[in-house]
């Protein structure tokens, strides 16, 4: 006893090198290629654990395996190690692990434990040599990274894009009653999505069909931490792919009963940058949200698309048109709608003019809305992956329309029109032109009423400029109902206006010469300010002065009856010219028309010629309703236009590429505006 006593005290254990055996022949024949390679690394595992073993001074030595000194189940912190160590090789080809295991671990012969003898007092303990606080620090900068990059979320409908960072598992590609769970990584212990394997069927994906296949193989399996405890603790047998195993959940409770029949992967490629790996794994999941009909999220906007239009080239079957197959998906969840959010409309506008895209109508959409929000978009980085092509277009697009702007404010701060009476004819009617002066003063004080002040204050950032798309509207409205409720429907314009225009006067002799001078007038304003001919550019007229007042009154009463016989002819005369019995009531109840009615019977009524006042009015409105042509109209094609920028552009030049016969990028013009177009509206006779 003394002698086997000596022994055990003088006794050291060298553990060699754990002999090599291959991935075949630990997993046996039939399993999967991951098995194979998963079991392979658990090999890897043992020659990287020291293992210490000492005895007890209270109980000798002993071969007895029951002891509680060498018991079999791990501890907590020897679990967490274990972990730590697939964590970090977990993912690694053989070669990686090879040079990490020179540089970072020791050798075999490292690993024989000293000759001296063993001091008494510890127990059996199993040591990882990767340090267990290295899983939590490559987590902790994952999450920076994920920090830094700023994932978006891109909702569609004109919603602005929302921080988003549910990466590890979308709740938007989870579906309880799925059969395939998606893990990002095969050293993912908990799958991200959880989707129906039908959806991947139908795609006719030979990658997608063929991991399906090989999910199905693997389908019941270990996370793979157990996996590497139990490669840790040398039970190679308990790692047989043929074992039936129940799936585990987050909560760690096994279900026999769950629909859960596949589990698929997509690592991201070897020797890829952390950068790279988050956009591997962003694309992994906007591929799923491209079957599902789910949003997008991303980095960038055109870092989305582009990755996943790649992804899609790659996976699909060949002969499909994967450009409009992202299309139709882009629209039909009114994804390119980008209107209010200029780095989505950057993105939009890279991707589409991509050599392999070239989406003519997602390219006048985000480059109209580009321009629209020209001085935010101009600082943010998603500015450089604009072709420079195009940035030079934006540019000279948003110049060209801050300068129309300009001009409109500077012709509609007073109503500031008096340049339309420079020709000599114009000044022979000083009757009109009076007319013309206090419908101006009138106008002033209609909108400074109307808005507290005029012009209205202009809007915080931007140009600051005080005529916003909002009023430009307002007002384009208002001219254009009050065009509606005078003009005359009958007479209208073409390239001989001058000659047709007195053949087609009113019998009455007596009026040609006023005719001629309003012609005369807004067939000069019209090339002075390069501005195209109205189709009906004439006003109803009322009764000449002749017709107002038939008889003389006696001569007790000659002043007093004739001016209250002529102001009362003369409202029944002016009632008379108008649309009134064939406009709308969204016509006959705007505001200003019902102000201008009431400012008609009081301004001028005494005067002899009704005819002259009306006509003088017409001018400023002709001028107004020019101006307002200039800006109010939206770019043709636009299917978004709910903002509160501009969208009125001339798209000359545009798109950079060249376009095929026929094709044709229509740009705003003023012959689109209101008065252009409502008389193809009116129904004959009317």
């Amino acid at each position: 006893m003394e002698q086997r006593s000596r022994r055990n005290r003088n006794t050291t254990l060298s553990v060699p090198s754990p002999p090599s055996w291959s991935p075949q022949e630990v997993s046996g024949p039939g399993s999967s290629p991951h098995q194979r390679d998963y079991f392979g690394h658990g090999a890897f595992l043992l020659k990287k654990t020291e293992i210490s073993v000492e005895t007890s001074p209270a109980e000798p030595f002993s071969d007895d395996r029951s002891s509680d000194r060498a018991s079999n189940c791990p501890t907590a912190r020897e679990e967490k190690g274990e972990r730590g160590i697939l964590a970090r090789f977990g993912n690694r080809s053989g070669d990686e692990q090879s040079s990490i295991h020179s540089s970072v671990f020791p050798s075999s012969e490292d690993l024989t434990i000293a000759s001296d003898p063993l001091p008494f007092g510890t127990t059996v303990s199993i040591q990882a040599a990767q340090p267990v606080k290295a899983h939590e620090q490559k987590l902790h900068e994952m999450k920076g990274l994920e920090q830094a990059a700023s994932m978006k979320r891109w909702l569609g409908e004109g919603k602005p894009a929302v921080a988003w960072g549910k990466l590890a598992k979308d709740p938007e590609l989870w579906d309880d009653k799925g059969d395939t769970l998606v893990y990002f990584g095969y050293q993912r212990p908990q799958p991200s999505f959880r989707i129906k394997a039908s959806f991947l069927e139908n795609t006719k994906s030979e990658i997608l069909i063929a991991k399906l296949q090989e999910g199905f193989q693997r389908s019941v399996k270990l996370p793979p931490s157990r996996n590497a405890m139990s490669n840790v603790r040398g039970e190679v047998e308990n790692l047989s792919p043929t074992r039936d195993l129940p799936t585990v959940f987050e909560n760690g409770d096994a279900r026999n009963d769950d629909p859960v029949r596949r589990e698929i992967h997509f690592p991201a490629p070897d020797n890829a940058s952390p950068i790279d790996i988050l956009r591997h794994h962003i694309t992994t999941r906007n591929l799923f949200a491209f079957l599902l009909d789910r949003p997008l999220i991303g980095l960038t906007y055109y870092q989305a698309l582009t990755d996943l239009h790649e992804r899609l080239i790659l996976y699909m079957p060949q002969g499909v048109d994967c450009t409009q197959l992202l299309i139709r998906y882009l629209t039909k969840n009114h994804l390119h709608n980008v209107s209010n959010d200029p780095a989505a409309a950057a993105g939009l506008l890279a991707w589409s003019e991509n050599q392999a895209v070239r989406w003519l109508e997602g390219w006048r959409e985000a480059f109209v809305h580009c321009v629209g929000m020209y001085q935010d978009l101009r600082m943010l980085p998603e500015m450089r992956d604009i072709s420079q092509v195009s940035r030079a277009l934006l540019d000279r697009s948003q110049l060209e329309l801050q300068a129309r702007i300009e001009t409109c404010e500077s012709r509609l701060v007073a109503f500031t029109f008096g340049d339309m009476w420079s020709t000599p004819a114009s000044q022979s009617s000083t009757l009109s032109r009076r007319s013309f002066d206090h419908f101006q003063h009138f106008l002033q004080h209609y909108y400074e009423k109307s808005y507290k002040g005029w012009p209205p204050r202009a809007a915080h950032g931007g140009n600051n400029n005080w005529l916003t798309r909002e009023l430009i509207q307002r007002l384009q409205t208002d001219f254009g109902s009050l065009y509606d409720y005078y003009v005359d429907r009958s007479r209208s314009w073409d390239a001989t206006a001058e000659t047709r225009i007195r053949e087609n006067m009113d019998a009455n002799r007596q009026d040609e010469g006023t005719t001629n001078t309003l012609t005369n007038l807004l067939l000069y304003a019209d090339k002075k300010n390069i501005w195209p001919h109205m189709p009906c550019p004439y006003p109803l007229l009322p009764a000449s002065a002749a017709h107002l007042f038939e008889g003389k009154p006696s001569k007790q009463s000659i002043f007093s009856t004739k001016a209250k016989t002529m102001e009362k002819r003369t409202f029944h005369a002016c009632a008379e010219a108008s649309n009134s019995l064939l406009v709308g009531p969204e016509t006959s109840a705007n505001s200003l028309v019902e102000a201008f009615l009431r400012f008609e019977k009081t301004d001028l009524v005494s005067e002899a010629n009704p005819r002259e006042v009306r006509q003088g009015r017409w001018v400023l409105l002709y001028g107004i309703l020019q101006v307002l042509a200039t800006v109010s109209v939206d770019t043709p094609g636009l299917e978004f236009t709910g903002t509160r920028y501009f969208l009125n552009l001339r798209l000359k030049g545009s798109p950079p590429w060249r376009l095929e016969a026929g094709q044709v990028l229509e740009g705003a013009d003023p012959t689109l505006s209101h008065c252009w177009t409502v008389p193809r509206t009116w129904k004959p006779g009317n």
